[in-house]
């Protein structure tokens, strides 16, 4: 047995993960070329609600497009860090929302295009505004598996401290143990939002980088497959379905 075929089979042998309803509801078998979604909690763009009932621009996205192709829609969600690297390591896997940077460019296929995204630096709005000197010597939280750690190194921060996801960073900003969240702004706001705090309780101290966010898959996926689900998208696109779901989600 090869590496790859190891670690897709203990992918199988591990626990159940936490499926969208849809996922739960269908026993039809995947074949074995055919692309699984897996996500983790990222407002906007994919969550779970507490009846673990899921749903945001990607997820939704993701569930037209296997109706597209007459599949059921299943996405599986883990923590953001273990979704990115079954993808990276497995060989039919599809991740949302992962950024395109330099580091990942030749570890994934790039299937479709999310959004464009500024990386923020925020904080409480009890607080003073800091410089970026003065936050280069605070604790700053970043979600682990994020390539965005990698712009804080090379500006020099000295204290970067990890959480497993957006709720776990805000409580530890609320709680004082961080001086500043590093995220893109859409995703932190919609994690304020959904996970009931008010906006106006923070601030934005500055932004400190960029990138596109894509729907990605593991380099394995047969050509034949990604290129159904990008004809999925643009169909969607063509019939204005793609508009409706960012209107809902991306406003």
């Amino acid at each position: 047995m090869d590496r790859r075929d190891f670690l897709e089979r203990l992918v199988v042998l591990a626990p159940a993960p936490v499926l969208a309803p849809q996922a739960a509801q269908s026993s039809v078998r995947i074949a074995d070329d055919e692309l699984q979604w897996v996500a983790g909690d990222l407002p906007p763009f994919a969550w779970q609600a507490g009846d673990g009932s899921a749903q945001g621009y990607a997820h939704d996205l993701a569930l037209a497009m296997s109706q597209r192709l007459g599949r059921p829609g299943r996405v599986s969600f883990y923590p953001w860090a273990r979704a990115v690297k079954m993808t990276s390591e497995g060989s039919r896997f599809g991740v949302f929302p992962l950024a395109r940077t330099p580091e990942r460019e030749h570890r994934f296929r790039w299937l479709i295009p999310l959004m464009r995204v500024q990386y923020t630096l925020v904080g409480r709005a009890e607080d003073k505004p800091m410089t970026l000197d003065q936050l280069r010597r605070s604790p700053i939280g970043v979600l682990r598996g994020s390539p965005i750690v990698s712009n804080l190194q090379n500006e020099e921060f000295s204290n970067i401290r990890e959480a497993k996801d957006y709720k776990d960073l805000l409580r530890m900003l609320n709680e004082k143990s961080l001086k500043a969240i590093y995220a893109g702004a859409p995703m932190l706001q919609a994690a304020i939002d959904e996970y009931g705090h008010n906006r106006a309780a923070y601030i934005t101290h500055t932004t400190l980088g960029e990138a596109t966010l894509y729907m990605g898959a593991s380099l394995g996926l047969p050509e034949a497959e990604a290129e159904r689900w990008i004809k999925a998208y643009q169909q969607l696109q063509a019939d204005g379905s793609v508009a409706r779901l960012q209107q809902r989600y991306l406003r």
